[in-house]
């Protein structure tokens, strides 16, 4: 009876929580690109929260996609991740060899380029990052699918337990080394979401319009807060995991909740859908006006980063993200 009762709720579940796209998720995926891509404009240099709220993102989406299918789990996120970030490693290596000064904090020589395509930490300049400097953050995001990969082997029901020891361990464990950015923790918050948003009864707030909008405010605050708030001012090594992953989670969770089953416009989706071409391709537009362009006021200086960012990452998107990541799925999967 309990086996027939647990079919039932799962299948009930399918047809709601496990069987649509969430558009105020995916916009708030591009508000998260368009913030780390204000923070490397020399007039702003601020918006690295954006990262904070994409691995937030991240926790949530690997526990969604995996509840109910894990069939080629590492494959599809190989497949999402690397064609794209390969290709962007490729271009500033030959940029690096046409124009140095774009690239003046770069290391490039045959063992970077080895260990920047396999995603393995090392110090470039002083910092641990690839050659494609916001690439540390696909580190973290290549071993964090490993983890929830390998806990899946162990335990599909306490994947999420799993992975958050194994994730808290390894912080600590390199905090016991000198090194003590707990931003790889906030897969965790992502996670928790999950537990919490999976058992949400929607259909009591489906039609209450305050509701939506009181959370909204509420993101909009909590947004406007990760401005205000630099967390290199605050001492200690958690800072980042409080002062940046809580804002974060708290963002995601009211966007979810308030967006939930709600028809996003379009741009703002298709802001989501560009997010991660975004992300690859703003850092080098903005270093060229920062170095070159920096006579343009301030104001100006963000319109044409921004603008010039988006227009690439849509054709870089439409034009080789979208149709090689297609065609490697059918291929591979």
């Amino acid at each position: 009876l309990m086996c027939i009762r647990l079919r039932r709720r799962l299948k009930n579940m399918n047809k709601t929580f496990y069987n649509q796209r969430f558009d105020g998720v995916q916009a708030l995926r591009g508000l998260a690109a368009v913030s780390v891509l204000l923070h490397h404009i020399s007039c702003i240099e601020n918006g690295a929260f954006g990262v904070d709220i994409f691995f937030c993102i991240s926790g949530f989406i690997m526990m969604y996609v995996s509840q109910l299918n894990t069939d080629h789990f590492l494959w599809k996120r190989i497949i999402r991740i690397v064609p794209m970030y390969y290709f962007i490693t490729l271009i500033a290596i030959i940029g690096y060899n046409i124009n140095k000064d774009i690239f003046d904090r770069t290391v490039i020589d045959g063992k970077y380029i080895l260990q920047s395509l396999f995603f393995v930490p090392f110090t470039g300049s002083g910092k641990i990052m690839p050659i494609v400097k916001v690439g540390w953050t696909l580190n973290y995001e290549m071993m964090f699918y490993v983890i929830i990969w390998l806990s899946m082997k162990i335990s599909h029901k306490y994947r999420s337990l799993i992975a958050s020891v194994v994730l808290v361990a390894i912080v600590l464990i390199c905090k016991s080394f000198g090194f003590t950015n707990t931003v790889l923790s906030e897969f965790i918050y992502g996670m928790a979401a999950y537990h919490i948003l999976s058992g949400i009864n929607y259909e009591k707030i489906r039609d209450k319009a305050y509701v939506r909008w009181i959370l909204l405010f509420v993101a909009l605050m909590t947004y406007v807060f990760l401005w205000c708030v630099k967390y290199m001012d605050y001492p200690g090594s958690l800072k980042r995991f409080i002062i940046k992953g809580i804002p974060a989670f708290i963002i995601f969770m009211c966007v979810f909740i308030a967006t939930y089953g709600m028809k996003v416009p379009k741009p703002f989706v298709f802001l989501g859908d560009i997010s991660y071409s975004l992300y690859l391709v703003h850092y080098y537009v903005a270093r060229v006006f920062n170095k070159y362009f920096d006579f343009i006021p301030g104001a100006m200086h963000i319109v044409c980063v921004l603008g010039i960012s988006l227009i690439l990452a849509a054709i870089s998107y439409n034009v080789f993200e979208k149709k090689l990541n297609s065609y490697l799925r059918k291929k591979l999967l």
